[in-house]
């Protein structure tokens, strides 16, 4: 192996809104190299003052881009203006945000922003005896074939500040702050949730500096962000190009509008994705199906969308996508019986066709599989448990047709979504239609797979497709929605996976579930309802699945009765989930969030990878470990619990023993939840608003208190503001809410207001309940109800 580094600048130009370079090179532990006169390009192009793309290339010859995505450069393009200076050796260019400053005798590179520096590559890195630890801008080539050379890894290494801290770089099941850590970003199958592997890798991180650095590749990544060395971040990519852009943002809610611009946001699911999905492996007839649905209606258990996995095909044709008519006998008659009943049907696929299927022979015929590099198909054993078969080419245009076809005709017939399971086995040897290999190709492929059946979607005439999937790289997030998959039953698992949740949270995606009760083995009825307590109240989507059943009453009736209180309590919550829904949608900001993303001035927060926030309001503290003891953190401010009303003042750690029933759930004070009466599934009227409004407590001053929030209003497609104010100097309470909501409860006050107006109408209390215009107090929990509209009944929350 040889390593060149970057050492000196020959020469430079400068354009509009980019810098290129020719820089020389020297390679240690040689007294020459291979080619004195051998010179790299250096190019650092702006697309704002604040975001440019760094690209050094090893083999110029060869210039074509790998970005795996088409990004979205107008997104984040803005007028640039530069300027360049020489001083003592230096070469800075500056724009109206960012000085990059560039040593030219002896090649240096850091990025300054207000005086500080947010970025430096480090050279200093080596030992008392003047060895080095990391190796700065440089590219590696190996020997083939016993004499030539050929590149096969870039890099460079970046100085690691004593307090800086880490985040991103997709689902990682370890720790959230990734200081410490050595991450490989390669889509491959981690079979649990105990290793750093992951299905979905974004080559992403954000730091705590200010600044988000994305490796734009589609190669494997590899970054060690302190493990070998303490003070140093180094970054390795195979291949010969070295690419990455850099942007900076004040907050880490900054970087990730940045990141999403570029590479892509959602669209806001349908209204139905947000109820519950009930599936296991797997449902095997349609008897088995319906007997389901029919249980779940009848214990009154909430549910839009039931799954089937592999059965619902011919097990040993698959994945042939065609019905097992034995099994699920007129299957569109079957759909029309339960969406007639709220459910929508979802069906598994996976991108490979066995070998006994009558469709290998066809595709092979055709040219539809990857192929070895002998020109025939590249067969895999255990692609999921004992099965053999072949991988489909979807960079092959007639393979993409055949399956989006297929799938066009199952959703015409009324299925409603599809899970695409898989996706991670491209081996690196494997040749696709387009000439690339599985090494190049390995982390786009999951992107070929969705798109070929979103489109397919798209053509059977859904605006917003839906589709359940596994792997993701770069931009992927654009395919709502992702699951953490395959966790095994027990609570160390059951926190691994929130973890790799919240880390994929903080890599620019927003619809994330988990497998509620683990995946592998059966969960004891402890875990499965603590398991489903967070999935429900935590996650944006909450879909239960395992290799044994997961419907509620398998578990016995306490597990039953609190998982069905869970279930409702979510759909109460549609308006509040389906605000931060939208929100995703327009900012790329995730539904699910980790405590650092809203109180990043918070030390403690950071660390925090056990609890998460859902949107902004409500703090969920997941129960992870057997027994219902367990340490929460709460944030400056105050903090309402969210079922007792009990309020804590924050900054500080709370020990909290719950009964199994309950999970630590606490409300922001200042905030205003909006809820719905719950309903059996989520088509149809969505039923009247209700506020539940926390104010603060009185302080010592006389200003006001107040509670807001921004509910999505979907019928008009704009956000309306609410707002409750309590000016407690004239002791008057006044409530601005937009049409729709029929009734609110605010609290604390622990003696009824003198005064409440809605929409600027006086409201006149009541003793005994309120009718529309009127409003009562309680002395009990010092909550004040008020009713703005009549309704058939009323579904409060605790």
């Amino acid at each position: 192996m040889v390593t060149h580094l970057v050492s000196a600048v020959d020469s430079y130009s400068l354009s509009d809104d980019a810098v290129e370079l020719r820089c020389r090179l020297e390679t240690p532990g040689t007294e020459t190299t291979p080619d004195e006169d051998r010179t790299v390009p250096v190019r650092i192009r702006f697309f704002a003052p604040d975001v440019f793309r760094f690209e050094m290339l090893s083999t110029p010859e060869n210039p074509t881009s790998e970005s795996p995505i088409s990004y979205d450069l107008d997104a984040v393009t803005r007028p640039v203006s530069l300027s360049a200076s020489e001083r003592d050796g230096t070469l800075r260019v500056e724009t109206s945000a960012l000085s990059v400053r560039i040593g030219l005798g002896e090649w240096s590179f850091e990025v300054r922003a207000d005086g500080d520096r947010l970025l430096r590559e480090r050279r200093d890195d080596r030992t008392a005896k003047g060895e080095r630890r990391t190796q700065p801008l440089r590219f590696v080539e190996e020997e083939v074939n016993r004499w030539p050379l050929r590149v096969t890894e870039t890099g460079t290494a970046f100085g690691l500040g004593p307090d800086e801290r880490l985040f991103g770089l997709g689902e990682k099941f370890t720790d959230l702050d990734k200081r410490g850590q050595a991450i490989e970003s390669w889509v491959t199958q981690p079979n649990g949730t105990e290793t750093e592997f992951a299905h979905k890798n974004v080559p992403l991180y954000l730091s705590t500096r200010g600044y988000g650095l994305l490796a734009d590749t589609a190669r494997k990544t590899t970054f060690d962000f302190g493990a070998s060395s303490s003070g140093t971040i180094d970054l390795r990519v195979e291949g010969d190009a070295l690419r990455f852009f850099f942007f900076t943002g004040d907050r880490l809610k900054e970087l990730l509008r940045q990141y999403t611009a570029l590479t892509g946001r959602p669209h806001r699911p349908e209204r139905w994705t947000f109820g519950l999905w009930m599936s296991r492996l797997s449902y095997q007839s349609r008897s088995e199906l319906e007997s389901v649905a029919d249980a779940l209606r009848e214990r009154e258990i909430p549910c839009d969308v039931l799954h089937v996995d592999p059965y619902w095909m011919d097990i040993e044709s698959i994945c042939d996508l065609e019905w097992d008519e034995e099994a699920f006998p007129a299957p569109e008659a079957m759909i029309e019986s339960l969406s007639d009943r709220g459910f929508k049907l979802s069906l598994w696929e996976y991108p490979y066709v066995r070998v006994d299927s009558p469709l290998f022979e066809e595709f092979a015929d055709r040219g539809f599989f990857v192929e070895d590099g002998a020109g025939d198909p590249y067969v895999l054993s255990r692609l999921s448990v004992d099965d053999r078969g072949g991988i489909v080419d979807f960079t092959d245009p007639d393979a993409r047709e055949w399956w989006s076809d297929r799938h066009r005709e199952l959703a015409e017939s009324g299925v409603d979504v599809f899970k695409l399971d898989f996706g991670e086995y491209l081996p690196r040897d494997a040749v696709l239609s387009n000439g690339k290999t599985g090494a190049a190709m390995r982390n786009r492929y999951p992107r070929l797979y969705y798109e070929t059946v979103q489109n397919a979607l798209r053509e059977a005439g859904r605006d917003r497709p839906t589709l359940w999937v596994r792997s993701g790289w770069i931009g992927d997030q654009e395919f709502p929605i992702h699951w953490g998959g395959d966790p095994d039953t027990t609570f160390e698992a059951m926190a691994a996976n929130l973890r790799g949740g919240l880390s994929l949270a903080l890599s620019g995606y927003s619809f994330w579930a988990t497998d509620i009760g683990g995946f592998r083995g059966e969960p004891t009825p402890e875990l499965y309802v603590r398991w489903a307590q967070w999935g429900l109240l935590g996650t944006s989507h909450a879909r239960f699945h395992g290799t044994t059943p997961r419907e509620p009453w398998h578990f016995g009736e306490e597990a039953e009765a609190i998982v069905r209180d869970y279930a409702k309590e979510r759909y109460r919550l549609l308006p509040y989930l389906y605000s931060y829904a939208e929100r995703a949608a327009r900012t790329g900001l995730p539904v699910m969030r980790p405590l650092v993303l809203e109180f990043e001035d918070d030390p403690a927060a950071a660390g925090v990878d056990t609890q998460l926030l859902l949107g902004e309001e409500i703090l969920v503290a997941p129960i992870l470990r057997p027994g219902g003891r367990r340490e929460v953190y709460l944030p400056e401010g105050e903090w309402v619990d969210y079922w007792s009303g009990a309020r804590h003042e924050g900054g500080r750690s709370i020990d909290v023993d719950v009964p199994l029933d309950t999970m630590p759930v606490y409300v922001r004070a200042g905030s205003v939840v909006p809820y719905r009466p719950w309903t059996q599934h989520l088509d149809g009227d969505p039923g009247p608003i209700h506020l539940r409004v926390e104010f603060g407590s009185r302080g010592e001053t006389s200003g006001p208190r107040e509670a807001t929030f921004e509910y999505f209003d979907e019928s008009a497609d704009e956000f309306v503001p609410v707002a409750a104010a309590h000016e407690t100097a004239a002791d008057s309470v006044t409530l601005d809410v937009p049409g729709g909501v029929a009734s609110a409860r605010l609290r604390r006050f622990d003696d009824p207001p003198a005064s409440l107006a809605v929409n600027g109408d006086s409201y006149e209390r009541v003793a005994g309940d309120p009718g529309p215009g009127e409003w009562t107090h309680a002395d009990g929990d010092g909550a004040v109800r008020v009713v703005i509209a009549a309704t058939d009944g009323e579904n409060p929350l605790p």
